[in-house]
């Protein structure tokens, strides 16, 4: 008995541990003299859209989504127009997952779909402003050729 107490103390600390891990590693900021240089991520493979450079911190996560499972990764990233500024709609790779939409500097806004409902977290009912129109900027390299069109974001 007393094991069985010490064998799941130590799995909820090591997943604490790996979730703090993780947390840190995200935390990691680059400047954006170091993004430019980043020779992991070729921004003729990852071109601007809308005759905007790629966030650094995007061309970042698009690095590591790369070097993760497809099952693990996002599936696409569309760049998107949301109260009158630039968004990324990140799209989850499997069902019940939020699909967050984040602003210029990473940060996320709300989850416009997905979830256990597919409708989202309700935080953003009209994630897309009128009149503006999504790109696809980067499609996980693991899966199947993607919709032309992005889940979730229509106007509601």
């Amino acid at each position: 008995m007393q094991s069985l107490r010490w064998m799941t103390r130590m799995r909820i600390a090591s997943c604490l541990l790996l979730s703090l891990l993780s947390l840190l590693a995200s935390a990691c900021t680059h400047s954006p003299a170091e993004a430019a240089a980043d020779p992991v991520v070729n921004p003729a493979v990852y071109p601007a859209t809308d005759s905007a450079p790629l966030p650094g911190w995007l061309r970042t996560k698009i690095a590591d989504y790369e070097r993760q499972p497809a099952r693990q990764a996002p599936s696409a990233i569309w760049r998107i127009t949301h109260q009158g500024a630039p968004a990324f709609y990140l799209v989850s790779p499997c069902c019940d997952q939020f699909n967050p939409l984040l602003d210029v500097k990473g940060k996320e806004i709300c989850s416009p779909s997905g979830g256990f409902t597919g409708a989202g977290d309700g935080k953003c009912p009209r994630p897309m402003d009128a009149g503006t129109q999504a790109t696809r900027i980067w499609v996980h390299p693991g899966q199947a050729e993607q919709d032309p069109a992005p889940p979730g974001l229509e106007s509601r």
